[in-house]
C-alpha cells in the first residue's frame, strides 16, 4: 500500500478489515451528493460498509506538497484496500462518479476479503435491522404506557407494563445475540487471518 496513506490512516494497518479511502473536494457538493446517493442507495453496499474502515479526505486540508497536488488532480478518487492493507483497486475522475463503478468495486473488495458473499451478508443483516425497527416501535409504545402509569398508578396496569418491559429486554437481547452470530459468521478469507498473515511476512 502507499506509505503516505498509511501514515494518514493508521487504522488501515491496525485493524484487520478492508478499507476505503475517498478523496473529495468538499466544495463540489453536487458530486459528493451524487456519490453518496449511489452508495447508500444500494442496500447491500450500504449494509456491507459496516464491516469496512471508511475514510473521507478533504483534499483541500491535505498538507502542502506532492501528495496534495496528486490527489487534487484525481478528485474524486476512491482507493480500495484488502484486510492486509494492500491496495487492490482505485478509481478516480469520471469513473468515480459512476452510479455503478464504485458500488461494483466495493462488492469486489468485499468478496476478496470475506468468505461470505456480500449479498448474503446484507440479506441476513437486513433481517436484524428490520427486527430492530419493529422492536423500537414496541419500545415507544411501552414507554408511553409507562408514562401514563406514572401519572395514574394502577397495580393491574403496572404488572402488564412491567411484563412488557421485561419482554422487550429479552427480545433486544435475542436480536443482539443473533446479530453477533451473523457478524461472527462473516469470516475473513484464510489468507487474511492473523496467523496466516504472520506466516506470510
Amino acid at each position: 500500500m502507499e506509505k503516505k496513506l498509511a501514515k494518514l490512516f493508521p487504522a488501515l494497518v491496525a485493524t484487520n478489515r478492508p478499507s476505503i479511502v475517498w478523496f473529495q473536494d468538499v466544495s463540489d457538493e453536487k458530486t459528493i451528493k451524487k456519490i453518496d446517493g449511489a452508495i447508500m442507495g444500494n442496500e447491500s453496499v450500504g449494509i456491507a460498509l459496516r464491516r469496512f474502515n471508511c475514510f473521507r479526505v478533504n483534499v483541500i486540508e491535505l498538507p502542502e506538497g506532492d501528495m496534495k497536488k496528486r490527489y487534487m488532480k484525481q478528485t474524486p478518487a476512491f482507493y480500495f484496500f484488502d484486510p492486509s492493507a494492500k491496495l487492490i483497486k482505485k478509481v478516480y475522475g469520471k469513473r468515480a462518479t459512476s452510479l455503478s463503478s464504485v458500488n461494483k468495486l466495493i462488492e469486489y473488495t468485499w468478496n476478496k476479503s470475506f468468505t461470505k458473499k456480500i449479498k448474503k451478508f446484507a440479506k441476513e443483516y437486513k433481517g436484524i435491522l428490520d427486527r430492530l425497527d419493529k422492536w423500537d416501535v414496541k419500545r415507544q409504545s411501552v414507554e408511553k404506557d409507562r408514562a401514563k402509569l406514572d401519572e395514574r398508578p394502577n397495580r393491574t396496569v403496572e404488572k402488564k407494563v412491567k411484563a412488557a418491559e421485561e419482554a422487550l429486554a429479552e427480545l433486544r437481547k435475542k436480536i443482539e445475540e443473533d446479530e453477533a452470530e451473523i457478524i461472527a459468521s462473516c469470516q475473513l478469507r484464510p489468507e487474511f487471518l492473523p496467523e496466516q498473515a504472520a506466516e506470510s511476512r
